[in-house]
């Protein structure tokens, strides 16, 4: 059992305090802090969980602690649990900066505690049944890889782009379906729609150096959530939707039909639809965390990893910044 406790009860930080409490098995919850006293009397109402007036409080009881605060304060909060020696989990992106990411994994393997980070989608059934068909399949080359992420506006979100808010997710997925082929160029551009400053709508062009492309489209202002990876092959095509779980593989079929005359028929690929077990990710996540913990091994989703994202996010960023609004600036940087 491990003592836990969440830091930041927003919606996500409510969805982690549901998951632990369902987790009896391995964590205990000790209790939660929030800024906000409205977020702090929710918690206490809908959970009956405690809650602590000051994250210090908090962390001076527990092993390890959840940080869902705003991606801003990732890099304090983060350094505070490893000064108190917890074990963190720190939603995406582990921090605005290559630089702060890799600070915060020097500082947590200094500490000898466990640094996992909440990409979230790593742990998605479609995504996790891609990746085996793609380890099984190691002759059948990559090709290119689309990613395209949107979501209707939501101005709570106001402290970063759409680059370190949803893109970050398909970034750290197409590295590592294609690890360890490394990034040869990128090309981006970007859109300010509806945020005062920051980019709402961003595309960037991967160019792998053993010659796959990769596309990732990311949008905060389209009025449906899409959650797509297509992935082209040499000899498939393979289709996932991570929002409704689904996955398919289309494959050339070389099937002949002998019924002893020439018939006239259209031979047409064969589609294999994979049946995705019914889990739910961050449950999935919040198990690898203790996993990892217990058995002193670094996380699947690793402040290393994460921190590898978080460097394409900023040349992104860097490619696409001040941009004006509804134009367009384009950069093309090698890696």
């Amino acid at each position: 059992m491990i003592k836990i406790g969440v830091v930041g009860v927003g919606s996500m930080g409510r969805n982690h305090v549901r998951n632990i409490l369902e987790l009896s098995g391995y964590y205990e919850l000790v209790g939660c802090y929030d800024e906000s006293e409205a977020s702090r009397e929710i918690i206490r109402e809908k959970f009956s969980a405690t809650c602590f007036e000051s994250v210090e409080q908090l962390l001076k009881e527990t092993d390890a602690v959840v940080l869902a605060v705003p991606s801003s304060l990732h890099r304090e909060y983060g350094l505070l649990a490893a000064h108190y020696k917890q074990h963190a989990l720190i939603e995406k992106p582990i921090a605005l900066s290559e630089e702060d990411g890799t600070l915060l994994c020097e500082t947590f393997a200094s500490a000898g505690k466990t640094l996992m980070v909440g990409h979230v989608e790593r742990f998605n059934p479609a995504v996790i049944e891609m990746k085996k068909i793609l380890e099984s399949e190691r002759n059948d080359r990559i090709i290119a890889i689309e990613a395209k992420r949107c979501s209707p506006f939501d101005p709570r979100i106001g402290d970063t782009n759409v680059i370190f808010d949803l893109m970050i997710h398909d970034l750290d997925i197409v590295l590592n379906y294609l690890q360890p082929d490394p990034v040869n160029t990128l090309y981006a551009n970007a859109l300010i729609v509806k945020s005062k400053s920051y980019s709402d709508y961003v595309q960037a062009v991967v160019q792998h150096r053993q010659g796959a492309i990769s596309t990732i489209s990311a949008s905060r202002v389209t009025e449906n959530k899409i959650r797509t990876i297509d992935i082209h092959t040499e000899h498939a095509f393979i289709q996932a939707d991570l929002l409704n779980k689904t996955l398919q593989v289309t494959r050339k079929t070389s099937f002949v039909l002998d019924v002893g005359y020439t018939p006239m028929y259209k031979q047409e690929s064969i589609v294999e639809k994979v049946m995705l077990p019914n889990v739910e990710p961050l449950k999935a996540e919040l198990i690898e965390f203790a996993e990892a913990i217990n058995e002193k091994r670094e996380a699947l989703t690793s402040g290393k990893s994460a921190t590898k994202a978080v460097h394409y996010a900023e040349t992104i960023h860097r490619l696409t910044e001040n941009c004006p609004r509804l134009h367009v600036r384009e950069g093309i940087s090698n890696v």
